[in-house]
């Protein structure tokens, strides 16, 4: 017997779905769900659970229907994120990264890493995630390591991969380039300083406006528009740099844009992507003037050098002023670019890094979408995969960091670089390039980007390189679930590699889901303070409860605000409604009998929940299936807690009160085994249906659909088989009136301010059956469920009318038909103010543009519920006039 109150933490934890998940079926249908791999770096956050929830709903719903299923596990080494986090650490505890060797500092992150992987492992299991871990994969073990450095020759034998001198976005914090990708764009509040270049040979200046003054000493020329009239007989003369005596040329050059500033514009090859451009167009010298750490370097006056690039401003700044070369200052919103990992501003930098020439791997991407190879789900962020593919530019895959896949590169002597999967392969092609049987070689100090090894995750963890059994049987037959903030950094660069390695995709769909919010729509941040740990909610309401409130709120293409309250109202709630009912069936002899056949019901309120039921599993099944998980709980909520709860319990809690009968000579045997059989129908129907419900809802929420399948003597799960051709439908119809008759009736009393136990003679016409059999059928639920007795009435009636039938309510006594229609009127006139205000503000502009979606909706449902409520009230008040 399941204890009174229903306690999660009692029952989630005893449960593991390890043998499930790692059971194969070889022959079945092969299906597999990728794990995005978490970052080894820290907890898991709502995003994850959201994330982790479908997925697996989508793995155990297809387990239940048969297919072999792989949930494959893993985790990202996150290269910069963790370095950063460790460097962190050991700077907390006194140790400067500095002081520190490759090797010692690696093996601190390996220590970070086996610790945290772990927890985050056991967080998973927590939240009912049924991977295979078993077959747990890290991006950076021995098999994904020679992988990535096949993967790495492979490109570059291809010419698709190479190593070159380019400007990148380099962040000074962590002292790596990085992608364009992880460039954010802030704007904030800046300055834009106008500055005297002197002529070099006659009095006067050029005014230049800068954000950058500090770079000034990396300036080769001014740059001018040619069509600008104020500046054409200044190009070609030469001006002074401010602060030193070094000339540069004034040129003509359509970047500079006569609306912006003076139309001015110096010129620094180095440390600006658009005047490293214009450098090649004029053959002008590129001069660097900051080293890797943001700091000002030789290349500058003594009085700047080791100086941090935003004191160098400061100071030079200052002396401009002082020297009167400063002629005003404008206050302006500028955009910079900032690291996203490290929140600092960028610096453009000219170094040598490794590029993957993506132009030739994002058209076979593309074309596999337009083909309907691999399908989005929500459709339109195809829209956004094309623009990225289409505009997409050399990836810059090397990092100037140590945790990672180091660069499968070695030099010479010489700077002459071999590119080999090790070091054995690179010496022989040493040897052979210099002609000598020693050479020693040196690895390139670089790692890869932490994409490089993800994007090669479904057939990597498949085995890849070797032709494995796995590969052939699960390669481009999954389905990744992700969200829309990682399309490109991920999503994009797997179905380039897929493609470029196996020749088809890696996945026929992709679910896009939304982000996690707050509740009221905003990003959840440290900052914000409204960060909510799914781990804690867990301990709080359980696993299950958290899952099936994200499950409610997901949908394909909207975000998902959720706070605590949706978790214990959404989650919970239903959850302990279903523990109460299985509770209640079993203190009624309830248990699954394996032998019950719905089809053969008898009774017509078993075939009706018969019917409910498996029209809420069809309903289930086609939601899923379309990744509608918001409507598949919405299915089952409302069959559970409407259809089987709110009716059928209490169709059925009067026959199985009734005390079973004795048979005796004297009472009639037919009967008496007419009860006992209709009792009996009834708890196997419940049982059933209890089963039917955790098996749709074992996907949702798992632990507690075991917890209560093996309650009903159910030990293995599978998709419920519904007989689809059940022809229940004049039963079916008979309930479905017998249900309005009730709904009806207690409307009425309501709107009549009658008490609902009141007992109330009526008199029903027009069924459209045999009223008499009718009321002889039903004649106990009425007066239990309505209050009313059927038979003869006397004196005044208020008719209901119900799809066609007429109950004919006595109320002679019991109401001052005076007062009723004086009070309906006034709730009329009350609710159509409530309407004119609700519709006013909807048909206001202002309130429309500041309102929230969510907002709209509840105005708009408001005036429905209010246009209902005036329906019934007037039809009540119809009902009196004629009296």
């Amino acid at each position: 017997m399941l204890d009174k109150n229903f306690d999660p933490k009692s029952f989630e934890k005893n449960f593991s779905f390890d043998i499930e998940a790692s059971t194969r079926k070889p022959d079945a249908e092969p299906f597999m769900v990728l794990l995005p791999p978490p970052n080894v770096t820290g907890s898991l956050h709502m995003g994850h659970a959201l994330c982790f929830t479908i997925q697996d709903i989508v793995a155990r719903y297809k387990r239940l229907k048969g297919y072999d299923v792989l949930f494959q596990p893993g985790l990202d080494h996150a290269g910069i994120v963790t370095q950063l986090l460790v460097e962190k650490q050991l700077y907390a505890n006194g140790i400067k990264k500095e002081n520190l060797t490759r090797e010692a500092l690696l093996k601190e992150i390996w220590l970070s890493k086996e610790n945290s992987g772990a927890a985050i492992i056991n967080q998973l299991k927590i939240l009912g995630i049924s991977c295979d871990f078993s077959r747990l994969r890290f991006t950076m073990d021995e098999d994904a390591k020679k992988a990535v450095a096949k993967m790495f020759v492979k490109l570059f034998d291809d010419g698709l991969l190479y190593r070159g001198r380019r400007m990148v976005n380099w962040d000074p914090l962590i002292g790596s380039a990085i992608s364009d990708l992880e460039v954010v764009e802030k704007e904030i509040d800046g300055h834009l300083w106008h500055l005297k270049y002197m002529f070099a040979d006659e009095d006067g200046y050029i005014t230049v406006a800068t954000t950058r003054p500090e770079t000034l000493f990396g300036d080769t020329a001014v740059a001018v528009n040619p069509l600008d009239e104020r500046y054409k007989r200044f190009v070609g003369k030469e001006v002074v740099v401010p602060l030193t005596d070094r000339k540069i040329k004034i040129i003509a050059d359509k970047y500079a844009d006569p609306e912006k500033g003076t139309g001015a514009v110096k010129i620094t090859p180095a440390h600006d992507f658009n005047d490293y451009e214009v450098s090649f167009r004029h053959k002008l010298k590129v001069i660097e003037i900051m080293n890797a750490k943001g700091e000002m370097n030789e290349n500058v006056p003594e009085i700047f050098q080791r100086m941090d690039r935003f004191k160098a401003r400061e100071k030079v700044v200052e002396l401009l002023e002082k020297k009167g070369l400063l002629e005003k200052i404008e206050n302006i919103k500028q955009k910079v670019p900032f690291g996203d990992r490290s929140n600092v501003p960028l610096e453009p930098r000219i170094t040598y890094q490794w590029f993957v020439n993506c132009k030739k791997l994002a058209e076979a991407a593309i074309e596999a979408v337009k083909e309907g190879k691999t399908r989005f789900v929500p459709r339109h962020w195809e829209n956004l995969y094309f623009r990225w593919l289409e505009e997409i530019r050399p990836w810059c895959v090397s990092r100037q960091i140590w945790w990672g896949h180091r660069i499968p590169a070695w030099h010479g002597p010489d700077g002459q670089y071999f590119v080999a999967e090790n070091l054995e392969e690179a010496t022989a092609k040493a040897t052979k390039f210099y002609g000598k049987n020693k050479v020693e070689l040196t690895q390139d100090e670089d790692v890869l980007d932490t994409w490089f090894s993800s994007g090669m995750w479904p057939f990597v963890t498949l085995g890849w390189p070797k032709e494995t059994d796995d590969l052939k049987r699960f390669y481009s037959k999954m389905i990744v679930v992700t969200g829309f903030d990682i399309i490109f950094f991920w999503i994009a660069r797997m179905m380039m590699s897929g493609l470029y390695c196996m020749g088809e995709v890696p996945f026929p769909e992709v679910y896009i889901h939304g982000l996690v919010r707050d509740e009221k729509g905003q990003k959840m941040s440290k900052s914000k303070g409204n960060v909510i740990n799914p781990l804690s909610l867990c301990e709080k309401y359980g696993a299950d409860a958290v899952r099936y409130a994200l499950a409610s709120l997901s949908s394909p293409g909207r975000d998902v605000k959720i706070n605590e309250r949706i978790v214990e109202t959404i989650g919970r709630n239903f959850l302990t409604k279903l523990w109460n009912v299985v509770r209640f069936a079993q203190m009624n002899g309830c248990l699954y009998n394996k032998d019950f056949e719905p089809k053969k019901a008898v009774s017509p309120i078993t075939k009706w929940i018969v019917r409910q039921v498996s029209q809420m599993v069809s309903d289930v099944e086609e939601s899923i299936e379309g990744y509608r998980f918001d409507e598949a709980t919405g299915h089952i909520y409302r069959c559970l807690w409407n259809s089987f709860c709110d009716w059928f319990m209490e169709f059925a809690k009067p026959i199985l009160q009734r005390p079973s009968p004795i048979l005796t000579d004297d009472k009639p045997q037919e009967a008496c085994l007419r009860l006992i059989l209709l009792k009996k129908e009834i708890r196997d129907a419940i049982a059933w249906a209890i089963v039917q419900f955790t098996r749709v809802l074992y996907p949702i929420a798992p632990f507690i659909s075991k917890k209560l399948s093996g309650e009903m003597g159910i030990l293995d799960m599978t998709w419920p088989d519904i007989d689809k051709n059940l022809d229940f439908k004049d039963d079916v119809e008979e309930i479905e009136l017998l249900k309005m008759i009730i709904s009806s009736v207690r409307s009425t009393k309501q709107c009549l301010r009658l008490p609902p136990s009141e007992k109330i003679n009526v008199r029903l016409e027009n069924l459209g059956s045999d009223i008499e059999s009718f009321v002889s059928k039903y004649e106990e639920i009425l007066s239990r469920m309505a209050g009313i007795i059927v038979g003869e009435v006397a004196g005044q009636t208020v008719p209901v009318v119900v799809n066609g039938a007429i109950i004919h309510m006595e109320c002679e006594g019991k109401i001052n038909i005076k007062e009723e229609k004086t009070r309906l009127r006034n709730e009329i006139a009350k609710l159509k103010r409530n309407r004119e205000e609700t519709l006013s503000r909807l048909m206001n502009d202002d309130f429309l543009s500041k309102a929230s979606e969510e907002v709209v909706q509840e105005h708009k449902k408001r005036v429905d519920e209010i246009n209902d409520r005036i329906q019934k009230v007037d039809y009540i008040l119809q009902n009196l006039n004629v009296m």
